[in-house]
């Protein structure tokens, strides 16, 4: 059995991100098949949310002295999925940078863990320069360092985004064809990991069309489009906003013509997401990106609830052949807040009135997005 070692000033307990959920899942994943899997991470995060304040809640178990006046960073050491998770808890000034100090105390905690667990593979994003520094350390010690894509801004292709690693995961056949663009390091693909178990509602009372992380490149603007046409043709549907990266402030400052708008209910970020798709009747994802897999259509699956989606990146890979395509407008992937025109959504609303009005379309599909889970 292997030892695995996760690395990154990006906390894993953040239910805004999929990118860590997919790792945190994946590490329990690992545990379970018997291997050893341990984290080590700040606490920078993509939004408040309550897996992380849920994290940290309690004393730090531990600290660890940094910079030459002995500043304590505390140290929080949980439990998720069956792996140790050690969080460098400290204040920092923005969501995207460290103080000079914690980055010490950080790649102090990661050198601790590192020499105590001895890991076969060390697993990293890319995007700080402590990732960097974790990867070559692992290089330098013969070990495999892995480098986790999830996301298309590593396509840009400069070659020093990868002299830390010697394999890359990725979650989706699709962003493996782009990477293969400017990389030729080894590659291994999975989907993007879901716990069913987390993701899947105990009882279901359908009730809202549900649009989860309303940002710009998620298809903000085209879920907007067709909550506001399906008020104004009087359509009896409810729609569903569930924050993330995006709150209903940055919601509202993207779409004004959403103010108001009595069909339309916004839900906060949740660590419990089954909750969610409890009372959710049918899912928009359309995103206007190259998305690395699509973690909502995976969750949708499993709960047997139809997608509406673009097929864009990996989802229609995780989809696989559950739910329904629409290419995007014109101009929505070269601005994603371009205007969408009224005339666009006009499929989109026919397909929820054949899923609202007809029963067995809607069994089609439901029967659909299980069959696709079984083969997930």
């Amino acid at each position: 059995m292997a030892k695995f070692l996760f690395f990154s000033p990006h906390a894993l307990a953040d239910s805004s991100s999929g990118a860590g959920l997919c790792v945190s899942t994946m590490l329990g994943v690992l545990t379970k098949l018997g291997h050893t899997c341990a984290a080590v991470t700040g606490s920078l995060i993509d939004g408040p949310n309550p897996l992380f304040a849920k994290a940290v809640e309690g004393p730090p178990t531990g600290s660890l002295k940094i910079g030459l006046s002995g500043q304590d960073l505390p140290v929080h050491k949980v439990n998720f999925h069956g792996a140790a998770h050690y969080i460098a808890s400290f204040d920092s000034p923005s969501p995207l940078e460290l103080r000079a100090s914690e980055k010490v105390g950080l790649r102090k905690l990661f050198l601790d863990i590192f020499e105590q667990l001895d890991p076969d593979v060390l697993l990293t994003y890319g995007g700080f320069v402590s990732n960097y520094f974790a990867g070559q350390h692992a290089l330098s010690k013969g070990r495999t360092s892995v480098l986790n894509v999830a996301s298309d801004s590593y396509l840009k292709g400069d070659a020093h985004r990868f002299d830390h690693v010697n394999m890359i995961h990725t979650v989706s056949q699709a962003l493996r064809a782009e990477l293969d663009k400017v990389t030729t390091l080894p590659k291994v693909v999975t989907q993007t990991f879901v716990n069913r178990e987390d993701v899947t509602a105990k009882t279901h009372t359908p009730e809202f069309i549900t649009f989860i992380n309303p940002i710009a490149v998620k298809g903000v603007k085209i879920a907007a489009k067709i909550a506001t046409e399906c008020q104004r043709l009087d359509k009896p549907y409810k729609f569903l906003f569930v924050e993330g990266r995006a709150t209903r402030e940055s919601l509202f400052a993207m779409c004004p013509e959403l103010h108001g708008l009595p069909n339309l209910s916004i839900a906060s970020n949740t660590s419990n997401v089954s909750k969610i798709y409890e009372r959710t009747a049918a899912c928009l994802y359309p995103s206007v990106y190259l998305e690395a897999a699509g973690r909502v259509a995976i969750e949708a699956n499993a709960n047997g609830i139809p997608v509406l989606a673009c097929p864009a990146g990996g989802i229609p890979e995780m989809l696989d052949g559950a739910g329904f395509l629409f290419d995007p407008p014109e101009g929505q992937w070269a601005n994603n807040l371009a205007d969408v025109p009224a005339a666009y959504v006009t499929p989109w609303i026919e397909t929820l009135d054949r899923l609202h009005n007809e029963a067995a379309f809607m069994s089609d599909a439901q029967a659909r997005a299980k069959a696709a889970d079984a083969r997930y």
